[in-house]
C-alpha cells in the first residue's frame, strides 16, 4: 500500500465488527463478555442445537466456532443461527425464556 498524505477520514458507525485473524483472540476480553465460554484454539463454544454461546441471547457461527474450514460450512451454519436467533426473538416475544448453550 502507498500512504497519501492527508486522505484520512471518519465514519460515523453504530456497529464496527472486528475481522479476526489467524492468531487466537482473547475474546471474551475483546468482546467484553467474560463468561463466553472459548476453546484451547481460540474458537466460541456453543449448543449446536440452538448455536447460542455461554452469553445468553448471543450466537455464533461459521470459523469462529469451527475454526478456518470450508466457506459452504459458514454458510450453513450462518443460516441455522439465523433461524436459532429468530426462534430466540419470537420465544422471548412470548415471555418464553431458553437456557443459554
Amino acid at each position: 500500500p502507498q500512504i497519501i498524505e492527508n486522505s484520512d477520514f471518519d465514519v460515523d458507525a453504530d456497529l464496527v465488527i472486528k475481522a479476526l485473524g489467524f492468531d487466537p483472540e482473547d475474546l471474551p476480553t475483546l468482546f467484553d463478555q467474560p463468561e463466553l465460554g472459548v476453546s484451547k484454539w481460540g474458537t466460541v463454544h456453543i449448543d449446536w442445537k440452538t448455536m447460542m454461546t455461554s452469553a445468553e441471547g448471543v450466537f455464533a457461527a461459521g470459523d469462529i466456532v469451527r475454526g478456518a474450514s470450508l466457506v459452504v460450512w459458514g454458510i450453513r451454519d450462518g443460516r441455522d443461527a439465523a433461524e436459532q436467533m429468530d426462534k430466540y426473538i419470537q420465544a422471548e416475544q412470548r415471555g418464553e425464556t431458553r437456557a443459554a448453550g
